[in-house]
């Protein structure tokens, strides 16, 4: 009998196409059609992109084996309590690296030339006159990038190979240091020398409000920020008092805390500002690499195999 393969919602048929080479794969209706924990009770694996698999949800999976996170960001799995219930999770960080650095590259790139501004402007039909839309060349600026995982290590190729940008970095699990980007071994050296922030690390209890009124204090009244990591890294009421009160020059941001953007979020209205809707990630071929990727290493686990992306690595000791 072909293991059970719970999918919780819609992905690429290439990664249908490689759980049925060996498994028995189901798409979840929905809470409202059936509770996910029943759903999860009949499940040998779990392939998932964002719903919730609480410490109730998986303590429901007595066949439990695996859960396969369809992207980077695991923050939506309970991993303690997976990892006390022996059930391996896996992700796919490789999977939409170029995509996320492609879309934090456009977000610098528009930020810096106005263009979310000069476009709202010219379709509400309130242009003003050309110097107030007047951008900045990224070419000879300070790239600062935190977090040089898969994502980050692309941005920096394209920003300081492509573009002529000097580029620094600040991650404390990277080892070896690539080549080409200047090391802060700090936080605060960076900000301080950054005319582009990019945050391209997970949300952890260490990253959380990383970038807060004392990060924002600390970097150029003249920089730019961009997200496109997850909401919460980011203090988004300091960020909006730092864009008006002219502290910070602009910022993108594809991630809030609580998507979607409510009504009264400090951040609607504010100057210089582009919002997208958690998008850094969809592209036609992420979407398939993620789906694929997290269908393999699935059945890799469930043949009894060592998964190629772990991430409570501690099981497999």
């Amino acid at each position: 009998m072909k293991p059970r393969v719970l999918v919780t919602e819609t992905i690429h048929q290439r990664g249908w196409d490689v759980l049925a080479r060996e498994a028995e794969a189901a798409a979840w209706g929905g809470e409202a059609k059936q509770p996910l924990t029943e759903a999860v009770a009949v499940a040998d694996a779990v392939l998932v992109r964002v719903a919730k698999l609480t410490a109730e949800v998986i303590a429901a999976g007595k066949r439990l084996k695996v859960i396969g996170k369809h992207g980077v960001g695991t923050d939506n799995i309970d991993i303690s309590a997976a990892t006390r219930q022996g059930v391996l999770v896996t992700n796919t960080p490789q999977a939409n690296s170029t995509s996320v650095a492609e879309h934090a590259l456009a977000l610098l790139l528009a930020v810096a030339r106005r263009i979310g501004e000069s476009e709202r402007d010219l379709a509400q039909r309130k242009l003003r006159v050309q110097k107030v839309y007047q951008g900045f060349e990224l070419s000879g600026k300070v790239m600062g990038i935190i977090g040089l995982g898969s994502a980050g290590f692309r941005l920096a190729r394209m920003t300081g190979q492509g573009l002529g940008m000097r580029v620094i970095g600040f991650d404390p699990y990277k080892s070896p240091w690539p080549e080409g980007i200047e090391e802060c071994r700090e936080l605060a050296p960076l900000l301080a020398q950054a005319d582009f922030v990019s945050i391209h690390v997970p949300l952890t209890k260490e990253t959380k409000n990383l970038i807060g009124e004392a990060a924002l204090a600390a970097m150029k009244p003249t920089a730019v920020l961009v997200n496109t990591s997850r909401g919460g890294i980011v203090n988004e009421k300091a960020v909006a008092a730092a864009l008006w009160a002219g502290r910070l020059l602009g910022a993108g941001l594809d991630v809030v805390e609580d998507e979607p953007l409510k009504p009264d979020h400090p951040l609607n209205g504010v100057p210089n500002l582009i919002l997208t809707p958690h998008m850094a990630g969809v592209t036609d071929e992420a979407m398939m690499r993620m789906a694929e990727d997290s269908a393999e290493d699935i059945l890799r686990v469930l043949k009894g195999e060592r998964p190629k992306y772990p991430v409570n690595r501690e099981l497999l000791k």
